[in-house]
């Protein structure tokens, strides 16, 4: 794993940030970074995109203001998250890891890391592969018929019941959250896992929250998908 420090240009100025890169060849330059608003318009996070890489960059913005909600802000944003190392693109690429592990694909990280800036309101910084000829969750169950959304739906319960016997769940569960590529596999791209906690009544809890936040409106899939999932939450 290299460490280093490394300036990345957005549109709103230039930000340093101490960025740690897994076993990915890719070396990212000082190439200004293009704002991709069609992505933040469905998602909590600011994406970016470098040509030159083909790098797809995701920043987390801190959940409050300095100016607004110091003591939270110092407390959550800072000590909790940036301080501690407990940043939200370190845990997405520990869960990565999780992922992996039981076999599940993933999209190739160029790096990860936190801003140095205290001020910079975009604390976390993920950076990751685009991958070409994939399309939303949502896009590819949308133009499938009956028997393939079926299909879709078992293979998807399948993969969420691995990750439950090695003891996770994925934190934010919808079709949004994965990519279909042209062999029709799933691809995670939000890698946000948390482990299962022991007790039925909150494991029962979310899977009802997961399914209610899966993007699926037919309700007959849903509750195909709660049929396979229950056993195991």
């Amino acid at each position: 794993m290299r460490k280093r420090l490394q300036r990345f240009r957005f549109v709103h100025g230039a930000s340093w940030y101490w960025v740690k890169s897994p076993q990915s060849r890719t070396r990212l330059d000082t190439e200004p970074l293009t704002s991709l608003p069609e992505l933040d318009l469905r998602s909590s996070s600011h994406f970016y995109f470098q040509a030159r890489s083909s790098t797809l960059f995701k920043l987390v913005r801190d959940k409050y203001s300095p100016k607004e909600h110091f003591w939270r802000w110092l407390g959550r944003d800072i000590i909790s998250k940036r301080l501690t190392g407990s940043y939200d693109a370190y845990k997405e690429f520990t869960s990565r890891r999780i992922l992996q592990k039981v076999g599940q694909n993933t999209v190739d990280v160029r790096c990860y890391g936190v801003a140095l800036n205290f001020l910079n309101p975009l604390g976390s910084l993920y950076a990751m592969e685009r991958l070409d000829g994939c399309v939303t969750g949502s896009a590819h169950f949308e133009a499938l018929d009956e028997p393939g959304r079926t299909a879709f739906i078992d293979t998807l319960a399948n993969q969420v019941i691995e990750l439950a016997q090695a003891g996770y769940y994925h934190r934010d569960l919808h079709l949004d959250n994965l990519l279909i590529d042209a062999q029709g596999h799933l691809v995670w791209i939000d890698t946000h896992v948390k482990a299962l906690p022991s007790s039925a009544k909150k494991r029962g809890a979310l899977l009802d929250r997961m399914l209610a936040n899966s993007r699926i409106n037919d309700a007959a899939y849903r509750t195909r998908l709660r049929v396979k999932l229950a056993p195991c939450f």
